[in-house]
């Protein structure tokens, strides 16, 4: 056994992040995930037909078609296979219905009612598959006013109210600059799928998940979001500070734009700090002696540990605090990340070899279990790649009847004829 999840099917109608996101956990889990694309109109993660290849994979010799290489769709599909399905077409919504007996969950990110209209709503698919587990993921939620807006993870991060939190004192909001409610929503999604599976194992009973990205992402706002209910104030924007502690912040160090987090929770704290920092005067000055004077004097005292720090090599620097027990970090950015020793050695961060786009560094399976084994990271299929091996394997599909709808465009690999 290979994850807790072996054994288990996913057929999911998920595309970009958040749906994606959540059922490769899933197949990190051991599930066997079959990721349900459409040929005519691939995952928008995958780009368009006409996108030419990435610059540097030109240079790869096995990089053929920029869809089946594009490192968005191959970061967050790992571990699936991946059958192309019209469920607009007749054909191709029957063959789903034969496989839905064979599913124990779907997970989809339409707009409301799509799934409906195809004629695959909760309930119907419950009566093909008597405790199946439907999760549908979608911006505001498949009831109330907003149920039928659109929305991404840009336009989540103003409606959950985390952006009116991120940001300088006296400046605008501010969204996070990615698409961050979209990991937020996955993760989320996975959790409540987790849970519906035990359910079921427990009583036999199936569950219909209705996740709002909104309502996830006002989860991760949650304080700020008590304290207006309760007070009717809206928290300011505090940029990297702290309601309570100070020093608290992002401090400058030696190098183009190198950067240390720094944070103090005590007097103790504190004391170990400056000795750290080599005891300079300016840190020494009466007004910063207790937590209330260093919050009253934020200002100064920022500009303080910056003049400490300014000649300091962030990394050294935040070793030497961590040593000293003052919570401390180097901040890093998205290059420095996928090469940080601890992840590597973990195994969180590992090459993985694609077919056509090659071998690349990636995110990968982020937990260890202590009886089982992880199962073996596999790269993100290409469009279609597993269309014949799923419906010859599970519903015995003999080669004429999986070539008929290739010739209609139902499914096959790559784009239609």
């Amino acid at each position: 056994m290979t994850g807790p999840l072996t054994g288990m099917r996913g057929i999911v109608l998920t595309q970009a992040w958040a749906g994606s996101y959540c059922t490769e956990l899933l197949a990190f889990m051991g599930a066997d995930i079959i990721q349900v694309e459409v040929r005519k109109r691939p995952d928008s993660w995958r780009g368009t037909y006409d996108a030419p290849l990435a610059e540097r994979l030109r240079q790869v010799e096995t990089a053929r078609e920029a869809w089946n290489c594009n490192y968005l769709y191959n970061s967050v599909n790992l571990n699936k296979r991946c059958l192309t399905l019209d469920l607009q077409t007749e054909a191709g919504a029957a063959t789903y219905r034969r496989l839905l007996p064979l599913t124990d969950f779907v997970v989809e990110n339409f707009s409301p009612r799509v799934l409906g209209n195809l004629g695959f709503s909760y309930e119907q698919m419950a009566a093909v598959r008597p405790g199946v587990i439907l999760c549908s993921l979608s911006a505001y939620g498949h009831d109330g006013p907003w149920a039928n807006i659109p929305g991404i993870g840009g336009t989540i991060e103003p409606t959950s109210g985390l952006s009116a939190l991120l940001g300088y004192p006296g400046g605008p909001p501010m969204n996070s600059g990615m698409m961050y409610p979209d990991a937020v929503a996955g993760l989320n999604a996975f959790a409540a799928i987790m849970a519906a599976i035990r359910h079921r194992n427990r009583t036999g009973e199936g569950q219909y998940i209705d996740l709002s990205m909104q309502e996830a992402n006002l989860s991760f706002a949650g304080e700020a979001a008590l304290e207006f209910l309760r007070t009717g104030r809206q928290r300011e924007r505090m940029g990297n500070r702290h309601p309570q502690y100070a020093p608290h912040g992002i401090y400058r160090c030696a190098g183009e734009d190198k950067w240390i987090a720094i944070a103090s929770e005590s007097d103790a704290q504190w004391t170990r700090l400056i000795t750290a920092l080599g005891s300079p005067a300016a840190l020494s000055e009466s007004r910063f002696e207790t937590k209330a004077l260093r919050k009253e004097n934020e200002d100064a005292l920022d500009a303080a540990i910056e003049g400490a720090t300014r000649s300091e090599h962030c990394e050294e620097l935040a070793a030497r605090l961590c040593s000293a027990q003052v919570p401390a970090a180097a901040v890093h950015d998205g290059i420095e990340v996928a090469r940080d020793p601890a992840l590597h050695e973990r195994g969180v961060i590992a090459p993985v070899r694609h077919p056509e786009a090659g071998e690349w560094i990636q995110a990968v399976i982020p937990w260890r279990y202590s009886g089982i084994q992880n199962p073996a990271v596999r790269p993100a299929p290409r469009l279609g790649q597993h269309s014949a091996e799923v419906l010859a394997e599970l519903l015995g599909m003999r080669e004429e009847e999986y070539e008929r709808l290739v010739a209609a465009g139902i499914s096959g690999e790559g784009p239609p004829d």
